[in-house]
């Protein structure tokens, strides 16, 4: 493929796989955690497209509620998903990045608020549920998933 259309497929293509590992790595939560995040903020906002972008995050919110036992299943997870990714799309239209580490702050800025998000939502739409360490493993792997997205999606520039 050569074009737009190679950036766009590959840009899918990466997507499927970290929701297929989201799928795949339910019996851990920490490598879970780690492609949840990395599908919702690192991914899902280099789309050239808002809403291709809400879509992954809401298929990775639908993933991430369908293999866990214990969570409720009612999509809290899902709207706490599309709402960060938002967020980090008018960060990165705003405030592109030029360098990795500053990037990297952003980033756990945005796990944290990521973690809020998720966990109210979810109380909204089930109540109370169980936390876990979910985003203290997204924290630590930030060198590794947001370099990733770095270097995968170039910043967006404003239009």
């Amino acid at each position: 493929m050569n074009g737009p259309a190679a950036p766009a497929f590959r840009r899918h293509a990466i997507a499927l796989v970290a929701l297929v590992g989201i799928h795949f790595t339910a019996p851990w939560p920490g490598l879970q955690a780690m492609f949840h995040v990395f599908l919702v903020l690192g991914l899902a906002p280099g789309f050239p497209s808002l809403l291709q972008g809400l879509l992954w995050s809401a298929l990775a919110g639908w993933v991430l509620e369908g293999s866990l036992r214990v969570y409720p299943h009612l999509g809290g997870t899902a709207l706490g998903n599309m709402v960060a990714t938002m967020l980090v799309y008018w960060l990165l239209l705003q405030w592109p990045p030029h360098s990795r580490k500053p990037y990297w702050g952003r980033q756990a800025a945005m796990v944290l608020i990521h973690a809020i998000l998720v966990h109210t939502t979810v109380r909204i739409a089930a109540g109370p549920h169980t936390w876990g360490f979910g985003w203290l493993w997204a924290l630590v792997t930030i060198p590794l998933w947001a370099s990733l997205a770095l270097r995968l999606h170039p910043p967006i520039h404003r239009r």
